[in-house]
């Protein structure tokens, strides 16, 4: 059967086929085409999604670690500056420690060798009160280019009677 519609001309038979086909057609594609690639692409758009929450959660754990580093850094920052003010301290504690022995130190010693200079100071004048008469007798004999012998014995019999 043939129909001829302004001057065309079309097969029923055919025509129904045509119909039955595109549906079937449409019917295939979208069971085996159509719904599995929905499938894929919303398992897809499933997992970007779960890749982007997972992002935000590293970034906003990655600040919270940023943050807790920078908590961190400033309490080490301050023990560290406490530990440096205590070995400077110390350090200081120490050197006046020893700055102090050092003048003690200096300070026995100058007595020491102050309190030996006195007693140098004493044999000198010991030698000196021993010696004087003969230094006297000798210098007064050159002075007065007299015999030296018996003056010596005079002059240490006058220092003794000084002394007493």
């Amino acid at each position: 059967m043939v129909l001829d519609i302004v001057g065309l001309q079309i097969s029923v038979p055919e025509f129904i086929w045509t119909i039955i086909s595109f549906f079937l057609f449409m019917f295939l594609l979208n069971k085996f085409l159509f719904k599995p690639v929905m499938t894929l692409m919303d398992e897809r758009k499933a997992r970007i999604d779960a890749g982007l929450e997972e992002g935000k959660k590293a970034r906003a754990a990655l600040e919270e670690n940023e943050a807790r580093l920078a908590q961190e850094l400033a309490e080490k920052g301050s023990e560290a500056r406490s530990v440096i003010s205590e070995a400077r301290s110390e350090a200081e504690k120490a050197k006046s420690e020893t700055l102090d022995a050092a003048h003690a130190e200096a300070e026995k010693l100058h007595k020491n060798v102050r309190e030996r200079v006195k007693a140098e100071e004493a044999d000198a004048v010991k030698e000196l009160d021993g010696n004087m008469p003969e230094l006297v007798a000798l210098l007064s004999g050159r002075l007065l280019g007299g015999e030296v012998s018996d003056e010596a014995a005079l002059i240490e019999n006058c220092i003794r009677e000084t002394k007493e």
